[in-house]
This record gives structure tokens, sequence and C-alpha cells, in this order.
């Protein structure tokens, strides 16, 4: 056979192995889409060995176009499947045999994880392995901390929402720009922080009557990757203020015995440290405010530049005491380094960070040692198009 005719041949061979590129594909109608995830702990066994529950939301694709439950009755659009084991993979697996469709996470939006599996030593870290390393997971799934059982999060449904775990999505997108929440944590962002061993804050969300209320924070100890604290409140508000770069929302403060409410429109965080020796270390977190007088009670002119600077003075000095509650508390009572000061001693001051690095927030525990000042600069840029008085009705 001629040469140039073998070689042909042999083309026209290869070819045909491109045919069959779909050898492995599976029709839309066969999958499970899922979009939401939760992990409860079952029993702690005597071994040391843990229970798990996996809890998977699909979405059913009828259910999307009927009438929402309670209006009408109509189907529900998703579907929770539960199975138990020690290994998720396993768990997953088993989940498979529970559907008449094949599970497929490349859409999932969130993970809820219950308070008892992450307040565990060591725990969260090997439960976070399979969404970190199966190639169908992305990083930019969405972790929250649940207060309770984590399932049951994904069973509350408001009513203008048919998918809990879309509902939540949302929620952590548009609510995280309140000034008490923090920013959504993505797997990506795990696993770094997992990695290095950093402590670490993720958010939290709670129970209210049909809805859920995504607010809190839940701190982690980074050795051993458990939950060590909640933080409610003004704690909470605090540390968001310690650790966003851009926090919007709002603030009320008291300004001559009458209300006056700021809307945040930037926050600007920085953080510097100066090194003296291990058991002395400076640390000064500067916080710039800029926002706008949003709502006030009060005959006082809010264009008089006296009035203005009482009100500038008053969000200083409540962002000032909220972040010196929480940095307390972090700092003397939980001595873990969510704020960061660990990081600029090593982007800085890299040589002086090697020689604490293993006694910073375990062993000598440096920085509970450590002297952190927050100093706190609000600007006020604009006050509305209106002086009206709303005590009296006069402009």
């Amino acid at each position: 056979m001629p040469k140039r005719k073998l070689v042909f041949l042999l083309y026209y061979c290869l070819l045909t192995l491109a045919l069959a590129g779909c050898w492995d594909r599976v029709e839309i109608e066969n999958r499970g889409f899922a979009v939401g995830s939760a992990i409860d702990l079952v029993e702690k066994k005597a071994d040391g060995s843990y229970e798990l529950m996996l809890t998977s939301q699909f979405v059913v694709p009828s259910g999307l176009g009927a009438p929402m439950q309670g209006r009408g009755g109509g189907q529900k659009a998703y579907l929770n499947i539960s199975a138990t084991g020690e290994s998720l993979f396993q768990v997953n697996r088993e989940m498979a045999t529970l559907t008449s469709q094949v599970p497929f996470y490349q859409h999932l939006k969130v993970l809820i994880v219950s308070e008892d599996v992450v307040k565990e030593p060591n725990l969260f870290g090997s439960i976070m392995d399979l969404f970190i390393r199966d190639h169908e997971m992305r990083r930019g799934i969405r972790i929250v901390i649940a207060e309770g059982e984590a399932r049951q999060i994904l069973d509350i449904v408001p009513d203008n929402e048919k998918i809990p775990a879309l509902y939540l999505d949302s929620l952590m997108e548009n609510n995280y720009k309140n000034a008490g929440s923090l920013k959504p944590v993505h797997i990506g962002e795990v696993q770094e922080l997992l990695l290095s061993e950093r402590s670490y804050s993720i958010p939290e969300v709670h129970f209210a009557d049909k809805f859920i209320q995504y607010k809190g924070a839940a701190v982690f100890y980074g050795v051993t990757n458990e939950m060590v604290d909640s933080l409610m409140g003004e704690e909470a508000k605090g540390l968001a203020f310690l650790t966003e770069t851009s926090t919007d929302g709002s603030i009320k403060v008291n300004v001559n015995g009458e209300m006056v409410t700021v809307e945040l429109k930037s926050v600007d965080r920085g953080i510097h440290v100066t090194p003296k020796d291990k058991t002395d270390i400076d640390a000064k977190i500067d916080i710039h405010v800029n926002g706008n007088v949003a709502e006030r009670f009060g005959k006082a002119s809010v264009r008089m530049d006296s009035y203005i600077k009482k009100v500038e003075k008053a969000v200083e000095d409540k962002i000032k005491k909220m972040t010196t509650q929480t940095k307390d508390k972090l700092q003397k009572e939980l001595k873990v380094d969510v704020i960061g000061v660990g990081d600029k001693l090593y982007q800085k001051h890299y040589s002086f960070w090697n020689t604490v690095k293993d006694d910073w927030d375990k062993g000598e525990n440096y920085y509970s040692q450590s002297k952190i000042n927050i100093n706190v600069t609000a600007k006020v840029q604009m006050v509305g198009s209106s002086d009206k008085v709303k005590t009296t009705g006069d402009d």
C-alpha cells in the first residue's frame, strides 16, 4: 500500500475516535440538580468517629411553574433527600439510590453546616475535604453556620420564594451590605484558611418564624478548625467593621438627645503593626467611614457645621465602642486572631513573624499580649435635599 494512502487511512481511523465523545453523557432530564446541602451531626461514637447526615436539596422543574404552596397547593419546586454515614462521599453515593436521578452538584449554591459539627475539633476541616476535592464542586459555593439543625434551613420557604437554598443565597448576597452582617465566605476562601491554620470567622444563620436571619459570626480557632464562640449583636457589627474593607448599611446615633441615622457609603480599614519585641507589639487599626444623613429627629439645623461635627463625633464614638468591645473579647477572652494582625506581621515584618508564628494565637499566645489600638474617623458627605424638622414639620 502506498505510503500516502496509509497516512490517510490512519487519519480516518483517528477521526472515528472523536465520534465517541459523548460516551459518558447523562441526559439533562436524568440529572438531579442540587442547589443546597446541609450537614448535621447524628452521633459521636465511642471510637472517636462521627455519624453525619448529609441533606441535599434538588430542584423539581415541574414545580417552578406551579402555584406556590399556600396559594393553591401547587407542587413543591424542590426535594430534600437525607442520608447518614461516616463518609460524606459514601453518603452521597447512597443518596443516588434514593432518587431516580443522578445527583449533580455543579450548580450548588450554599453549604449549611450545623454548630454541632463545627464545635468538634478537626471535624470541620475533614468534611470540607469532599467539597474542595470533588471536581463537580465549584469554589464559589457559599458556606454558613446554622444554629441548631442545618437541614431545617432547607425547609424554610418564605411566601415570595419557591426554593429555600436560592432564598438563602439571595439573602446572603443582599444582607452582607448591612453593617451588622459579614461578607459571605466561599469554599475557595475556606481552603486557603485551612491550609494556613489562621483563625477566622464564618457568617451564621438563625431561625426567625418562617424566615432566616443572616446575622452573627462563628469564630474559629485555626489550629483545630473548631468553633470557639458565636458573636451576635454589637459584637458581630464590631467584627464587620474590623474585618471588612467595605461595609454598607446604616448606623444609628444620638445627638443632643435626639436620634440620627447615618447611611454608610464606604468603610476603609487599615492595620499598621510595629513589633519591638515578642511581648511588645503595637498594632493600630484605622477605620475611616463616609456616610450621609439619612434620617434625623430634632430642631437643630442639619446644615450647620457644628451639628455635622457632632454627628461625625457620635458615629466615631459608636463605632469605636463596638469595635473595642469585639477586639477585647477576641484578644483577651477567646485569644484568637480573626482581625488579621498576624497577617500584617507576615506581610510587612516577615523575619519577625517567623520568631512568633508558632506561638501567635496558641502556646505563649503573643497575640493576646499585643497592644491593639483602634482609631475611627467619620465624615458626613451629604445631608439630603431638605432641612425639614420632623418634630415641628417646619423647614
